[in-house]
């Protein structure tokens, strides 16, 4: 495969799609909430899994795009992937939390446009240790892909666990 620019920007508009698909397959008014059966659904509430992703995006991966535009990043903080800091985020509301998603998207499939030059798979220090762009950027859709799966078992089974507890429940006062 050669024209990098194409594939890259296929997988990173369709993860992105999938990604925002599967949160609106978890009712609405169970977003911010912890999902049940933790071993299962994960500890975190859907809202949050877009929010890491997003953050991760905007932290680790668009730097590490920059780099091979030759352009400083004007990002200097780290990666806030922390309860503490989520905490904090929550009162942005999930509408923001999902702009920020697209919008720290749009702007990767944007550099892409800009990268048709690269060799994508010479590597670069990275944050990764010395990986190719194709690693970069394979690891973004990737990474939003692992979320996404979360979200869509959230969206299949959450309520049918709700049900299920409620029916142990209901047999265990019997």
């Amino acid at each position: 495969m050669t024209d990098w620019v194409s594939w890259f920007r296929y997988q990173l508009k369709a993860s992105a799609d999938g990604f925002e698909w599967a949160l609106t397959q978890i009712p609405a008014h169970l977003h911010d909430r912890l999902p049940p059966d933790p071993g299962y659904l994960g500890t975190w509430s859907p809202v949050r899994h877009i929010w890491h992703v997003t953050e991760y995006e905007r932290c680790l991966v668009i730097p590490s795009m920059l780099q091979w535009l030759d352009i400083p990043s004007p990002l200097e903080e780290e990666w806030p992937d922390d309860d503490e800091t989520w905490a904090k985020v929550t009162e942005r509301g999930q509408a923001a939390i999902v702009s920020n998603f697209q919008r720290a998207r749009q702007q990767q499939i944007e550099f892409l446009e800009k990268l048709t030059t690269v060799d994508w798979n010479a590597p670069r220090e990275t944050l990764w240790g010395q990986k190719p762009l194709s690693m970069v950027v394979t690891k973004t859709f990737q990474h939003t892909y692992e979320h996404a799966d979360t979200l869509l078992r959230m969206g299949l089974w959450w309520e049918v666990i709700l049900e299920e507890e409620a029916e142990k429940s209901k047999d265990a006062d019997s």
